[in-house]
């Protein structure tokens, strides 16, 4: 792990205006918790794995999302299926006090593609977007320049934090103090100095100085393309249609 989400290529996605991307994330994750039709969660998912297919991303990546994502679904649908029993009345398969009906099975399906669509969804920008487009992008969105260093550096935190905790475990290791839990404490302290030394590095840049009326800007601010208005369009126009759909009762 790198210490960042980002994964590094040349795709149309990682080309795409860090607030398009943003917007389209958005999107799909109100669309997926709002309406939960299966058929139209489980096309989002097709959708969202050919983006990151035809944007080159490397199915590694996809599968080690996948490898954490995999057994959180199969614990969701568990839980529903221990907790849910007395729910629905085409009764499928029963032992004792514990059934399971076709309604059940369904509201377990629709869960695990809303949960596993939504991930996605965040993923999708976060797989595909560096730590300079997250900076230019926010100061885009009128953020001040040091407000959107800081969230671009929490957006980080947790790829981070393993990057640390395994680099502070394989030390402690090679001097044989014990690699497990006793590396938590070194992580997070090394992870707020980090922290420190990053925003110094800032100030000594002159991150923080004004001339007079003047405030820090970025050496390239974001600015729209044609594609990125085109693939802004096609966002909208799928949020409408979609939402003519719930709103009719599809």
């Amino acid at each position: 792990m790198n210490g960042q989400f980002h994964v590094p290529a040349t795709g149309w996605l990682h080309a795409l205006d860090m607030r398009v991307k943003l917007c389209m994330t958005l999107v799909v994750v109100v669309l997926c918790s709002v309406w939960g039709n299966w058929m139209f969660l489980a096309a989002m998912l097709v959708v969202m794995h050919v983006m990151l297919l035809t944007d080159h991303v490397p199915a590694r990546h996809v599968g080690r999302l996948w490898a954490v994502l995999g057994p959180l679904c199969a614990l969701v649908a568990v839980i529903m299926l221990l907790s849910m029993n007395a729910y629905g009345t085409g009764v499928l398969w029963q032992l004792g006090w514990w059934r399971v009906t076709s309604q059940t099975l369904m509201m377990c399906l629709v869960v695990v593609l809303r949960v596993a669509g939504i991930v996605l969804a965040l993923f999708l920008t976060l797989f595909t977007t560096s730590h300079a487009d997250w900076v230019r992008g926010l100061t885009g969105l009128h953020l001040p320049l040091s407000a959107a260093r800081r969230m671009a550096r929490a957006v980080n935190v947790v790829p981070q934090w393993f990057a640390i905790f395994r680099e502070r475990r394989l030390m402690r290791a090679s001097r044989g103090a014990g690699g497990g839990f006793a590396a938590f404490g070194d992580t997070w302290a090394a992870l707020r100095l980090r922290e420190r030394r990053a925003s110094v590095a800032a100030l000594t840049r002159g991150a923080q100085m004004h001339t007079g009326s003047a405030k820090p800007t970025v050496m390239r601010p974001a600015h729209m393309r044609l594609a990125d208005w085109l693939v802004l369009l096609i966002v909208v126009l799928v949020a409408a249609g979609v939402a003519a759909m719930v709103a009719l009762g599809w």
